[in-house]
């Protein structure tokens, strides 16, 4: 058993260095956005920013780093999907802001999703040649729209996304958070996404910052309108189509607020998963088991085997099980060392990684159950009743 053990720590050990190696060479040479202009050039360019705020989202702290954006050239589009709400000081505060519009969706339109239909809702009210898409978890920082725009202009951007920084707000966030960024990371690779040769896409979908004629030309949330993932099918489209798609680092931009609960965490995160095993209840077994193999086992076969030592009355220079504890903590200082990394890039707080199995089981199950799940359990994304037409 302990001969088992120890080639299995050594082949994880293989394939966790090589995930890692596979990360760090990912993020190099992600573009971070420079400092902002002090003096603008003229004409200046426009940009207008679709904020959606759907029901059961506190759009506070959005909606006031919006309007604390200094660009002159900006219009903002407040877009209040199917019955979302503000504070009355928050709307006396937007209805005196001359760049602001209120719009409000009150019925969902049969074959839309909720959130297709507020952002095309709010792309009809959008003035510039740039406008950026956000949803109010999203939370700019000073001169994020000037900055965002600078490197979409200076690149050649038809879309722009990022990776904003992560804010923790519950001991829930600080364990799975990270986690579930680590795993999503280990799957993508951003040097590839902004590789113009490349078919691979992906980004951040609370923050896309299109060029107006591309995004026309794609067809818009209108040729995605009953699509659960149509940031996904936007970004595929983008690359597909011959436009330049690019990620940047966007920690310095933009924050994305938490979520306090745990069952909120649970249902958001069960529909990337969902996506990503392509709702397959077998690919959803197997990667649920990948899970378990590379970042929960090994770290319980050291711990049973430093048990093991503690109360085998084996000399402990003598037991096979001293081999598993020598190449298990280097598989741990490897794991540790990955989510080091990760907290660089994405300013994230890691103090709970030691608790990476729990993190591991707990993703593992949400894996398996996310195949099982029934659309009207995702919050936000799909209109089911509109899809049904009822």
């Amino acid at each position: 058993m302990a001969t088992i053990a120890f080639f299995y720590e050594a082949l994880t050990l293989l394939v966790v260095g090589l995930l890692f190696v596979s990360f760090v060479r990912s993020v190099q040479g992600v573009p971070v956005p420079s400092a902002a202009r002090r003096k603008h050039s003229s004409p200046l360019t426009g940009i207008s920013v679709v904020l959606l705020i759907e029901p059961n989202v506190d759009p506070e702290h959005a909606v006031a780093s919006l309007q604390a954006q200094k660009y002159p050239k900006l219009d903002l589009v407040i877009v209040l999907s199917d019955g979302a709400g503000l504070e009355e000081r928050t709307r006396s505060r937007l209805e005196a802001d001359a760049r602001v519009r209120l719009i409000e969706t009150r019925s969902l339109t049969v074959g839309w999703t909720r959130q297709n239909e507020g952002y095309a809702a709010g792309f009809r009210a959008a003035r510039h040649d740039y406008v950026l898409f956000m949803d109010a978890n999203v939370m700019l920082r000073a001169e994020g729209v000037e900055r965002a725009l600078g490197l979409a202009k200076r690149r050649g951007t038809d879309l722009l996304t990022i990776f904003p920084a992560f804010t923790a707000i519950s001991r829930s966030e600080r364990l799975m958070i990270p986690f579930f960024l680590q795993l999503t990371l280990a799957g993508v690779s951003l040097r590839k996404i902004n590789d113009a040769n490349s078919d691979a896409a992906g980004g951040f979908a609370p923050f896309f910052l299109f060029r107006r004629a591309a995004y026309e030309a794609l067809g818009g949330h209108a040729a995605v309108r009953a699509d659960r993932f149509s940031d996904s099918t936007l970004a595929q489209t983008i690359k597909d189509r011959g436009y330049r798609l690019l990620v940047a680092n966007g920690t310095d931009l933009a924050v994305l607020q938490g979520q306090a609960r745990f069952r909120d965490i649970w249902t958001s995160w069960s529909e990337s998963f969902n996506e990503a095993i392509d709702n397959n209840a077998k690919h959803a077994a197997l990667l649920a088991a990948l899970v378990l193999a590379l970042f929960a086992v090994p770290w319980l076969l050291v711990a049973a085997a430093v048990l093991r030592l503690a109360t085998s009355p084996e000399p402990v220079a003598m037991s096979p099980w001293l081999g598993v504890v020598i190449i298990g903590i280097p598989n741990i200082m490897l794991a540790m060392l990955h989510r080091r990394a990760l907290r660089n890039l994405l300013d994230i707080d890691d103090s709970l990684a030691w608790l990476q199995p729990l993190a591991a089981i707990i993703t593992a199950v949400m894996i398996v159950t996310s195949s099982l799940r029934l659309e009207e359990s995702w919050l936000g994304r799909l209109a089911d009743r509109a899809l049904a037409g009822r």
